[in-house]
């Protein structure tokens, strides 16, 4: 049987149209002849191309999609940031409810600790936000951390002139932490965006498929003498 009468009978089961031959007969044909095999893939090629519109992947995702899974040690590495910013957040609501609420603090007026307590629910917040989404955590490390570390300063400062007692003042490094876990957690995220491009790289150095345009003018391939379901098969394929 010639290479001609097969080629329509594949662009007919392409197509989904009765290829007038049994499968054993085509699929013996296929396996025998190399040029019909390549040409059976190229069709198929050129019919998938037109009926997709436009481009498409035509090599292996696996590496991709692999790549784009945390591993199991930066999946627990989140974990941790995401548990210590809640644990954080805890604690300093805790600190946060006898100032605001109560208006308690026995080192100044009510108002005083009032305008404490608001400060503490703001980090308290923050530190909630970024455990929610820790994508957010580079804007919300600066402010946290500068406000951190003036706590401690004048913590510090207050402790050395004895203006204070250090049982007073430990309170402020629930908030140095809380900080110290968002610029953690800043770096780890600012590394994602990286590896993913770089595994989207790696896999395949290909060119991208053609466009929609550019199979309309290039067509789809024709078999040697023609036939009338390959022809119609290419042209309804490309339309």
């Amino acid at each position: 049987m010639g290479c001609d009468r097969i080629r329509e009978a594949v662009s007919a089961r392409i197509d989904g149209e009765d290829p007038g031959l049994s499968p054993g007969a085509l699929e013996a044909h296929l396996a025998a002849c190399a040029a019909c095999r390549e040409w059976e893939q190229r069709a198929y090629v050129v019919t998938r191309r037109a009926r997709l519109g436009g481009r498409y992947p035509e090599h292996d995702l696996t590496a991709r999609v692999l790549a784009a899974v945390p591993s199991q040690a930066a999946w627990r590495q989140r974990a941790v940031q995401r548990a210590g910013l809640l644990a954080v957040a805890l604690a300093q609501l805790a600190i946060t409810v006898p100032l605001l609420i109560l208006g308690h603090d026995h080192d100044a007026g009510t108002h005083a600790a009032h305008e404490l307590g608001s400060f503490d629910l703001a980090l308290a917040a923050a530190f909630v936000i970024g455990a929610l989404r820790p994508g957010l955590s580079a804007g919300l490390a600066w402010p946290c951390g500068i406000a951190s570390a003036a706590l401690a300063a004048t913590a510090i400062f207050d402790l050395i002139g004895g203006q204070t007692i250090g049982a007073d003042e430990a309170q402020h490094l629930v908030a140095v932490a809380g900080a110290a876990l968002l610029f953690w957690q800043a770096r780890t995220e600012s590394k994602r965006p990286a590896q993913d491009q770089s595994a989207a790289t790696k896999p395949s150095q290909r060119q991208p498929s053609a466009t929609a345009w550019e199979l309309r003018q290039e067509g789809p391939p024709e078999p040697p003498g023609g036939g009338a379901t390959a022809a119609r098969a290419g042209t309804e394929a490309v339309a």
